[in-house]
């Protein structure tokens, strides 16, 4: 059952920058997808057995992460890590982007182009069946450019439904002379590509500066604050200023850069053109909460309202990725989260939380218009929390809000709940 309502909301935050935030207090979700917001008497409710009560919480949409480096399953291998990206998913993050799969012995390490086109099309294949968390949509397989790949390579892929190119300069080709004849096959069969903006910071990366990336025009500017090691601001400044390439920050890059690229860019009114990602897990760890912080530190330390950051994480990347996500608005998927402050936070709800500098709070999670989880392992708690036919669900103690997301009662199985 993939219908439910979502009532007294505070605020929609629709994650659209253009217009973030809708006026009503109610979310109608309708076999998976968004059918109706606005005021609670106003709007069609008839059929629906499963009310959410959200108690004055806030509601946006599921926050998308434009830059993982993934292997085949929810296991990150830098770290050793089980269960990164079921994380995420449980602090709110529902969509990821690969920029290239990554792990021991892997294809892209070796110039090896059957490995690299085959890696990229398993890869696919895994994430097309396997949703971490039971729900995170991760889209995987992006192909690694290297000596040898042919235009039949690239329509196979296609073919197959691989449709993503990893960062340009992460590793493999980053010589335009080189990379140009496979970018064009890229384009002749609808791939979407990325270049980063950075030093050869690990092995096997490239120095990528402007001139490059305004050569290539890619779809996205990968880290463009850097990834972590940064170029000279003067690049970035170019990019801003000399093209319509959108941006992607990574919470992981350089922090100065951060936010001088969103201080520039919000004077120019092209803040739609932001994206953020995580780069996980090359540089500093894999972080499941890595686009809440994004959000955070985005508004709290330049000046930017809240509702504008979330719009940079949700429908920004869904609009980027032509994906039926990432937006309040009829007909998109309903990957939603409920979010609030911190209990004790200077901030009376979410935005003002966030506009302060405090980590916001995820109460619930809803995939598709599922419900899969109340907060996750370590999200912050948050000052209110969902009702269910009068029943409140929270963390009770210590334990269950450090090691466990709060329990979802056999009497709600019906619904979809993820039971854990």
């Amino acid at each position: 059952m993939n219908d439910l309502v979502l009532k007294n909301i505070d605020k929609i935050i629709t994650g659209d920058i253009n217009k973030p935030i809708a006026a009503g207090d109610t979310i109608v979700v309708r076999d998976g997808k968004i059918a109706a917001f606005g005021n609670y008497n106003e709007v069609d409710r008839s059929g629906i057995d499963l009310v959410i009560d959200v108690d004055g919480q806030m509601v946006c949409p599921g926050l998308i992460d434009c830059h993982i480096h993934n292997t085949l399953d929810d296991y990150a291998p830098q770290r050793g890590a089980v269960g990164t990206y079921s994380d995420a998913l449980y602090y709110g993050t529902t969509s990821m982007f690969s920029e290239g799969e990554q792990g021991p012995g892997w294809p892209r390490f070796y110039d090896d182009p059957v490995g690299c086109k085959a890696a990229a099309i398993l890869s696919h294949k895994v994430f097309e069946r396997f949703r971490p968390g039971g729900a995170l949509k991760f889209h995987g397989g992006a192909l690694v450019l290297v000596h040898g790949l042919t235009e039949a390579d690239f329509k196979e892929m296609a073919d197959a439904g691989v449709w993503l190119i990893a960062e340009i300069g992460g590793g493999g080709l980053s010589d335009p002379a080189e990379v140009a004849p496979m970018l064009e096959w890229a384009r002749k069969y609808n791939f979407f590509y990325s270049v980063h903006l950075a030093p050869p910071s690990i092995p096997g990366s490239s120095w990528v500066t402007s001139k490059e990336i305004l050569k290539l025009h890619p779809n996205k500017v990968a880290h463009t604050n850097g990834g972590s090691t940064a170029v000279s601001f003067d690049h970035m400044e170019r990019l801003m200023d000399e093209s319509d390439i959108p941006l992607e920050l990574v919470v992981n890059g350089n922090f100065v850069n951060f936010n001088k690229i969103l201080q520039h860019m919000s004077k120019k009114g092209e803040l739609n053109r932001i994206v953020f990602g995580s780069d996980a897990p090359t540089g500093q760890a894999s972080l499941p909460g890595a686009i809440n912080r994004a959000i955070v530190k985005a508004s709290a330390l330049n000046g930017i309202p809240a509702e504008l950051c979330i719009a940079m994480a949700t429908g920004n990347s869904a609009d980027l990725y032509r994906q039926n996500t990432g937006k309040i608005e009829v007909g998109r998927e309903a990957d939603l989260q409920v979010i609030d402050c911190p209990p004790g936070s200077c901030g009376s709800d979410a935005l003002k939380a966030i506009e302060h500098g405090d980590p916001f709070g995820c109460d619930l999670v809803i995939v598709d218009g599922r419900v899969m989880a109340f907060r996750g392992r370590d999200s912050r708690p948050t000052a209110r929390c969902c009702r269910i036919d009068g029943e409140r669900y929270f963390a009770e103690g210590i334990t269950e809000h450090l090691f466990f997301p709060p329990q979802v009662s056999r009497h709600y199985e019906g619904f979809g709940f993820n039971n854990r």
